[in-house]
């Protein structure tokens, strides 16, 4: 498309990063954007806001014709430092402390080590999502000797990048300084496979290793891989320069004056002749009553499979890309489940909507522009094209609690009453119903939860009441089986000519769910039928039932 017709539909903050990576990059054929993490433990929700940043990004850029390559690294070459709260085994896990955290056995006997089960957990989470990206494990490039040329530049710059990282702590206040023979390297033994480890450098290709655990010592020709590596400050740089990486984000703890983010920028331009990619801070991700940042090591966190079980992918995605980077929010599971969904439903009424010329359409241009890069496979949605008619996400909690979480009884009450028609909009619906029953057996609080009475009851009724629940059986049974609309029209009727529903509707609750209060009394009605709820009422306008 023209760019003329993209000015105001391309108007994320994702449009605006990736309009700053092209103007940073204007010879490229491929821009290159960046994500990566340590497999260091369950990765959560808050690791997820810098993949789907840069997942945004890559759209943007794509959707102006841009060749984009999308890097995932997974940074298991790592020294495995501490062992998560909840994690199994965690003597055994103790005893691999100083390894890297690719070598470190699964203590769940899932997979080759324990880093794999981490990285295997997170990269089946994001498939649903639509977020597919190259994902690179460095533990294997370096053991390749991929990186030997990044190495042997940052041994041969050793000085410079002394210089640049204690000039920044310097400026930091710092007291500890590196010494002038530092070497920017780090590793583990070929012997014993721990990271106390000293080097010596030839000044070309060869290190020669000495372990202080074990004693054990040996030459490590980069060329041909091994154990050694660069330390994180030194590393991202350099990988930067090998990828070409044009943008990628990074953490506020990486972001401050002097953090890896500023000396990072410096060592890339001197030691690798590449320029830093443009950057993204993102603020921290917590868990609504929590408090603090989402840590792994706590034990305890939430991942994107957790979310999937309650968040449908897009509307999980619309959730993050609805904020920008810098802004801190909180995932929730209790009631704010409900707004979630009501707001995400409004707003794809509102990109519905056609333009009319008023100060209205830059929200609707908005909501589609950020509903577009929300949905999993990034369909734009035509102003003026009807919207979607999903069941709300708070009327769901109520039909799959009536039909005790079987989603396919759920389902064909739902198309009986031609509330969903399509296949589309069928499935669409069936993924929320899960969601709405996950959510209500795992996470709502308990004024959501109810159970229908199986059997009848019969009780005492006060006489002011008597007559008006026998008002109400006779409204059911004049409104057709399951229309809403007729009852609540009915009902309002009911109320406008005097009757006290107050007093009446703590006791058809009651009669219907053992409890004073309930979801709305209309929809319960509605979805539990006209037998049913006939049968369970009228118990207690018969004085031969039972009394219970």
């Amino acid at each position: 498309m023209a760019r003329a017709e993209t000015e105001t539909e391309l108007n994320h903050w994702a449009d605006v990063a990736a309009e700053r990576t092209l103007a940073a990059h204007p010879g490229l054929t491929r821009i290159t954007v960046a994500a990566g993490i340590t497999p260091s433990g369950v990765v959560h929700i808050g690791n997820f806001r810098e993949v789907i940043t840069v997942d945004l990004v890559a759209r943007a850029l794509a959707d102006r014709g841009v060749d984009v390559r999308f890097l995932y690294s997974w940074d298991d070459f790592d020294v495995f430092r501490s062992v998560p709260a909840d994690a199994p085994k965690a003597d055994a896990l103790r005893g691999e402390l100083g390894r890297s955290i690719s070598s470190v056995p699964d203590p769940w006997g899932e997979h080759d080590s324990y880093a794999t089960h981490h990285i295997a957990a997170f990269e089946a989470s994001i498939g649903p999502l639509g977020i597919r990206p190259e994902f690179i494990r460095q533990s294997r490039a370096y053991r390749a000797g991929r990186y030997a040329e990044g190495m042997r530049a940052a041994l041969q710059k050793a000085d410079v990048i002394v210089r640049i990282i204690n000039t920044s702590r310097e400026k930091n206040g710092a007291r500890s300084m590196l010494p002038a023979d530092w070497l920017p390297l780090a590793g583990f033994c070929d012997a014993c496979g721990y990271d106390d480890v000293g080097f010596r450098y030839d000044g070309d290709w060869t290190v020669h290793v000495t372990c202080n655990r074990c004693q054990h010592e040996g030459d490590t020709d980069l060329r041909r891989g091994g154990n050694l590596k660069l330390p994180w400050r030194v590393d991202w740089p350099m990988r930067w320069g090998y990828e070409k990486v044009c943008f990628e984000p990074g953490g506020k703890d990486h972001s401050s004056a002097g953090g890896s983010y500023d000396t990072a920028q410096h060592i890339v331009r001197e030691v690798y002749g590449w320029s830093a990619p443009q950057y993204v801070g993102y603020d921290f991700v917590s868990l609504k009553g929590a408090g603090g940042k989402i840590s792994s090591s706590r034990g305890g966190v939430v991942t994107v499979a957790d979310c999937l079980e309650v968040y449908e992918p897009a509307v999980l995605r619309w959730l993050f890309a609805g904020y920008r980077p810098n802004t801190e929010f909180q995932i929730s599971f209790d009631a704010d489940a409900i707004k979630i969904y009501e707001d995400y439903d409004r707003a794809v009424r509102l990109a519905h909507e056609p333009d009319d010329g008023t100060a209205k359409d830059a929200k609707r241009r908005a909501a589609r522009r950020t509903l577009q890069l929300a949905s999993v496979d990034h369909r734009k949605i035509e102003p003026g094209t009807p919207p979607p008619e999903p069941i709300g996400f708070r009327h769901l909690g109520v039909v799959v609690q009536i039909f005790g979480g079987d989603i396919d009884r759920v389902m064909s009450h739902l198309v009986e009453r031609k509330m969903v028609a399509g296949a589309l909009a069928e499935a669409a619906c069936r993924q929320r119903a899960v969601c709405a029953w996950n959510w209500i057996t795992e996470h709502a609080p308990e004024e959501f939860h109810y159970r229908l009475r199986e059997d009848p009851v019969a009780k005492p009724l006060p006489p002011e009441v008597a007559p008006l629940l026998a008002r109400l059986v006779a409204i059911i049974e004049d409104v057709p089986d399951g229309d809403e609309d007729g009852l609540g029209a009915r009902m309002k009727t009911l109320a406008a000519e005097g009757a006290d529903l107050k007093l009446l509707y703590p006791v058809v609750y009651d009669l219907l769910i053992a409890r004073d209060k309930g979801p709305k009394l209309t929809s319960l009605l509605a979805t539990i039928g006209r037998t049913r709820a006939l049968a369970l009422l009228k118990a207690s306008l018969v004085p031969t039932v039972t009394q219970a």
